[in-house]
């Protein structure tokens, strides 16, 4: 069995768990698919629970399909997180899941575990978006564009999802990845977030059936991660390959803002830059005193410098040659200049071709949180965006990394 399915599914959550709630998971399988013996959940406690785990400690491979894809999704909300997750997202739709407290007390408590699997079966549309905000905080690597125009409100009308759901369809279906899809979207204080599930290529692999071998195949599902942010006109998507997510991006212009084109100008993912430490030089120091009650520290902890030459055709420059430099006490230019001094940025010579920052900030109590930034010009910030991703996108502005943009409205009426 799988580790996180192995780590989800362990005889402390078999010994526990309401025998009838997994009565139900069975009972949604198609019939004739589980081998096992469904009386035994009329039987002793003890007897059920026994045949449970005789059930589970198989390979994997050995238990239904449909059973292993409904476990999988619960474990991944079978935690603290998830559980979080999946208490706001019952509470912004007004659902309650589990039984009601009784008038003299306060109830059972549940932990993560029995909790996700109580909203699986019980409210499956808070499922549903507990798992796809769970998909948006876990993609990291968005790329991102820049509308023409700044404060453009999106269609969030039935008649528009579908359009947009069914132009990604199409686009999934063309790559192999099948027709299934399925349009899931969160309007958070100015932030529409949404979050496409579509089926991954699909994977053939042979198992062990008794004492004879099959080929089995199988389609998992995979997460587009798009992420509009109303008052800036920026759009950020992640969860696909790169050459398709312009194609999203487009696609979302068209249907949701009713604006082809909108992110197809000539600067619209011309958004970070790290020309201020190539100015500056191996000397550059990042600044973080304007929030001496937020940051404790900053320091870039990785440096890829790039050697730049042409392709020997025409003028087009071309990276000839990549040297990573990692330094965990903060100090990767100073590496570098410890290497070399040879460096000299331009065209032609060299230029930094991304580095990686650590953020960490100030806690009221515990350990200080830290975030990660992978900057990566023109137009990725990967990090972790749970947290404190409006002052890691200040700290960048701030310290130059954030290219300046005039929307196309202000520009025309300045000429």
């Amino acid at each position: 069995m799988a580790r996180d399915l192995k780590k989800f599914v362990n005889p402390r959550f078999l010994n526990t768990v309401d025998l009838q709630l997994f009565r139900r998971l069975f009972e949604r399988q198609p019939p004739g698919s589980i081998v096992f013996d469904m009386t035994a959940f009329d039987q002793d406690d003890g007897v059920a629970r026994a045949a449970l785990r005789a059930f589970f400690e198989g390979p994997e491979d050995r238990l239904p399909q449909g059973l292993v894809a409904d476990l999988h999704r619960i474990a991944e909300l079978g935690t603290a997180n998830g559980m979080r997750l999946l208490q706001e997202r019952a509470a912004r739709l007004e659902r309650r899941i589990g039984d009601d407290p009784p008038a003299d007390g306060p109830g059972i408590a549940l932990d993560p575990k029995h909790f996700a699997v109580l909203a699986f079966l019980d409210q499956p549309r808070v499922f549903d978006a507990a798992s796809d905000l769970l998909a948006r905080d876990a993609s990291q690597s968005l790329a991102e564009y820049v509308g023409a125009d700044e404060g453009i409100e999106p269609s969030l009308d039935e008649e528009a999802r579908a359009r947009f759901e069914a132009a990604a369809a199409e686009m999934f279906q063309r790559d192999h990845r099948g027709a299934y899809c399925r349009l899931g979207w969160y309007d958070d204080d100015g932030q529409l977030t949404l979050v496409v599930t579509h089926g991954a290529p699909v994977s053939i692999v042979p198992v062990v059936e008794g004492d004879r071998e099959r080929v089995i195949s199988y389609r998992s599902l995979e997460y587009a991660v798009l992420v509009y942010d109303i008052a800036t006109g920026r759009l950020g998507v992640g969860g696909v390959a790169k050459a398709r997510r312009a194609t999203l991006a487009e696609s979302f212009a068209t249907y949701m803002l009713d604006r082809p084109g909108f992110f197809a100008g000539e600067d619209c993912q011309d958004l970070y830059t790290l020309e201020p430490i190539e100015r500056a030089g191996m000397n550059f120091v990042l600044d973080y005193a304007y929030d001496p009650y937020g940051i404790l520290s900053a320091r870039i902890v990785e440096v890829q410098i790039d050697r730049l030459g042409h392709d020997g055709i025409g003028a087009a420059e071309i990276v000839e040659a990549s040297y990573v430099v990692r330094c965990s006490r903060g100090e990767a230019l100073a590496s570098v200049a410890h290497l070399t001094d040879r460096i000299r940025f331009g065209t032609g010579h060299y230029r930094i071709g991304h580095v990686v920052l650590r953020l960490q900030f100030r806690a009221a109590r515990g350990r200080p949180p830290t975030v990660t930034v992978k900057l990566k010009p023109p137009s990725q910030a990967i990090f972790k965006r749970q947290r404190f991703e409006a002052r890691v996108m200040e700290f960048l502005n701030r310290n130059g990394f954030c290219r300046g943009r005039e929307p196309r409205e202000i520009a025309a009426a300045a000429e």
